[in-house]
């Protein structure tokens, strides 16, 4: 790296880039931006930020937000760290950590797929033919056939009413 007057460093296109690849990753691990331009070197923190987005796009993983990338590269890295040691445990035979971190590693794993749209909604197109006056007359045809093939009912002779009455005091 060499420096112009009192300029900011002049460096490779090589250098630049695995430099905004390192400010990535430190913005990914939860760095807050003025720390990335202060432990980097950029001028400023929209430096920082214009670099980290250049490195995104050059990326193409998905056109989408420096942040979405940020977020999958921190749930890559935890479940690398993971499955690293969910084969130590498998080595050593220790059911508990196993399920532990299986469970770990299927929501990051799930919610990758979400990041990366496998979790979107299917598009159904209904057509619904029949209105409801249409399917109100076919259950009252339905149902006075039903009561048509039943035998009749005896009603109570007389003028009978059975009732109860209660008294309510307040």
């Amino acid at each position: 790296m060499r420096y112009n007057c009192g300029m900011a460093p002049v460096m490779s296109r090589h250098a630049s880039r695995e430099r905004a690849k390192e400010a990535f990753e430190l913005r990914a691990s939860r760095h807050s931006w003025r720390e990335v331009a202060d432990r980097l070197g950029y001028r400023s923190v929209g430096a920082a930020q214009t670099a980290v987005a250049r490195h995104v796009a050059r990326e193409r993983r998905e056109p989408s937000a420096t942040s979405v990338e940020a977020h999958k590269f921190a749930i890559e890295t935890r479940t690398r760290a993971m499955s690293q040691r969910f084969a130590a445990a498998f080595r050593n035979g220790d059911d508990d950590t196993l399920v532990a971190l299986n469970r770990e590693i299927r929501a990051n794993e799930v919610e990758l797929a979400k990041l990366g749209g496998y979790y979107a909604p299917e598009q159904v197109d209904v057509n619904v033919t029949h209105d409801a006056t249409a399917i109100i007359d076919r259950m009252e045809s339905e149902l006075l056939a039903l009561v048509a093939t039943r035998p009749p009912q005896n009603a109570i002779s007389g003028n009978i009413i059975d009732a109860d009455v209660e008294e309510i005091t307040r």
